[in-house]
C-alpha cells in the first residue's frame, strides 16, 4: 500500500500536514509529561486495602461512643495512611474537577461496592517531609461524624526545573528530528530534480523525476519541455554551422588554386595569407561545435602528446621549449585534451616570440602550462577572453582568428573535468594553467 497516494497533492498542503503533525507530536509530548507528573502511587492492591480499611473502621466505630472514636482511629493508623474521626470537617471533594482524584473515587469504588453512594470527599495536599503530594480526603458515616484518612504518598514529586526543562528539550528535540525527516521526504524531489537540471547540457536529454507535489511534477514538465526546446536550438544551430564551414572549405580550395595562377607575387602571397585565415577560421568552428561532443577517457602518454604538438610548433619555426617528463600516463579524454593544448600552443606562438610548455604532475592532478612573452591579457578582461568569438585585446588579435582559441580550450577542459586560468607569464606575456584530474575515470 502506496501511504504518499493519502498526501494532498499540493507543496501548500504537504507543508500543512508537516506542520500539523509537528503540533500533534508536541501535543503527545506534553500530554505524556504532565500525565508523568501527574501519575498516583496507589497500586490495585494497595486500593483493595485501603478500601477495606475504611470499612473496617467504619464498623469499629458503630460499636464505640464518640468520646472513643478518635483514640480508637488512632490506634488504627499504619505507616502510609493516617486515621482521625471528626464530627464534622471542612474537607471538600475535588474529583469533579480533577481526573486523577475521580480515577481514585472509581477504583475504591470498584475494590469495596459499599463505598457507592456514600458520602466520600478526595483532596490532594502536599506532602510534609517532601515534594510529594498526600491524598487527603473524609468518609462520611451513617450515625454522623466523619473519619478523616490521608495516605502518604499519594502522587510523585513533581519533576524539579532542570528535569522539567531537559524533558521538554527532549521532546522538542524529538519533534524537530521527526520534523526534518518529514520535511527532507518533502524536498528530496526537488533535491533529485535539481540533479537532474544540472546533468542538463549535454547531447542527450535527461529524463526529469515525474515524483513529488504537483507543483514540483509541474516544474519536471516544463524544464523537460525546456531541454527539448534548447538541445533542438542547439542542435539545429550546430547543424548549421558546421554545414556552413564544411561548404565553406570547397570555394577555398578553388581560391587557393586561382590565387596560385596569379602573375603578381604579391597579390599571390596576400590571397594566400587571406585564404589560410579562412581556412584557419573555418577549422575553429568546427573544432569548437565539436566540443560537445563526449569522449570517454582512455590510458595516454600526455608528454608524447605534449612533446609531438612541441615538435610541429619547432618545424613551424616556433621558438617553443618543453620542460616535464619524458612520461607520463594519465586516463583522460585524449582528443579534447590534445585540442585544448594544441590551441593553447598555437594562441601563445601567434602572439609571443618565445613560448614555454611545462607538464607536471602533482597528487591526483596534472598540470599543464603554457607561457608566452606577447602583449598577454589585462587581468579585468581575463574573465571575458574565454567568450566565443571574442577578440578582448586588439594586440593579441592582430594575427587574426576566430576569436574561438581559448573558448575551445576552455570546453575541452571542462570536458574532461578540470578548469584553466589566466595569469601573467614569468616571460611578460600570458600564462594558461590547465589542471584535470589525473585518472578522469574515477568518480
Amino acid at each position: 500500500m502506496d501511504w504518499r497516494r493519502w498526501l494532498p497533492r499540493s507543496m501548500i498542503g504537504r507543508i500543512g500536514v508537516v506542520l500539523l503533525f509537528a503540533l500533534l507530536l508536541e501535543l503527545a509530548g506534553n500530554l505524556l509529561l504532565f500525565e508523568r507528573s501527574e501519575r498516583d502511587l496507589l497500586s490495585a492492591d494497595r486500593t483493595q486495602r485501603f478500601a477495606e480499611q475504611l470499612l473496617v473502621a467504619e464498623r469499629v466505630l458503630s460499636d464505640v461512643e464518640p468520646a472513643s472514636r478518635a483514640r480508637l482511629m488512632h490506634d488504627m493508623r499504619t505507616r502510609d495512611v493516617g486515621l482521625n474521626w471528626v464530627p464534622a470537617t471542612v474537607i471538600t471533594d475535588a474529583s469533579n474537577a480533577q481526573p486523577a482524584l475521580e480515577r481514585v473515587k472509581a477504583r475504591l469504588i470498584a475494590a469495596a461496592p459499599a463505598l457507592a453512594g456514600r458520602d466520600l470527599r478526595l483532596n490532594i495536599v502536599r506532602s510534609a517531609d517532601s515534594q510529594r503530594r498526600d491524598l487527603l480526603g473524609a468518609f462520611g458515616l451513617t450515625d454522623g461524624g466523619f473519619i478523616t484518612f490521608r495516605v502518604t504518598p499519594f502522587l510523585n514529586a513533581p519533576p524539579g526545573v532542570l528535569p522539567t526543562v531537559l524533558l521538554h528539550l527532549a521532546v522538542i528535540g524529538g519533534v524537530v528530528l521527526i520534523t526534518m525527516l518529514l520535511a527532507y521526504a518533502l524536498v528530496r524531489p526537488l533535491r533529485a530534480l535539481a540533479e537532474a537540471a544540472n546533468r542538463v547540457g549535454g547531447s542527450d536529454a535527461i529524463a526529469m523525476p515525474q515524483t513529488g507535489p504537483h507543483e514540483v511534477r509541474q516544474l519536471a514538465t516544463a524544464l523537460g519541455g525546456m531541454q527539448d526546446r534548447l538541445l533542438r536550438i542547439v542542435r539545429d544551430r550546430t547543424e548549421a554551422l558546421v554545414a556552413l564551414s564544411h561548404d565553406l572549405r570547397t570555394p577555398i580550395q578553388r581560391l587557393r588554386l586561382r590565387a596560385s595562377l596569379l602573375d603578381d607575387a604579391e597579390a599571390r602571397e596576400t590571397m594566400a595569407a587571406d585564404l589560410d585565415d579562412m581556412e584557419k577560421f573555418v577549422g575553429s568552428v568546427l573544432a569548437y561545435m565539436r566540443g560537445d561532443e563526449v569522449e570517454a577517457p582512455r590510458l595516454i602518454d600526455l608528454a608524447a602528446v605534449a612533446l609531438t604538438l612541441v615538435d610541429q610548433a619547432t618545424d613551424a619555426g616556433a621558438d617553443i621549449i618543453y620542460a616535464g617528463p619524458d612520461t607520463l600516463e594519465a586516463a583522460v579524454p585524449p582528443i579534447a585534451f590534445k585540442r585544448a593544448l594544441s590551441n593553447l600552443i598555437e594562441n601563445a606562438v601567434r602572439y609571443g616570440e618565445t613560448v614555454h610548455v611545462t607538464l607536471t604532475r602533482v597528487p591526483g592532478i596534472i598540470v599543464v602550462t603554457v607561457e608566452d612573452d606577447g602583449p598577454g591579457i589585462a587581468p579585468e578582461h581575463r574573465a571575458d577572453a574565454f567568450a566565443p568569438f571574442r577578440r578582448i585585446d586588439p594586440a593579441r588579435g592582430a594575427g587574426g582568428g576566430a576569436g574561438l582559441g581559448l573558448a575551445i580550450v576552455e570546453r575541452a577542459v571542462t570536458a574532461m573535468g578540470g578548469h584553466i586560468d589566466l595569469g601573467e607569464s614569468a616571460l611578460g606575456g600570458l600564462l594558461a594553467r590547465i589542471k584535470i584530474p589525473a585518472d578522469a575515470r574515477r568518480p
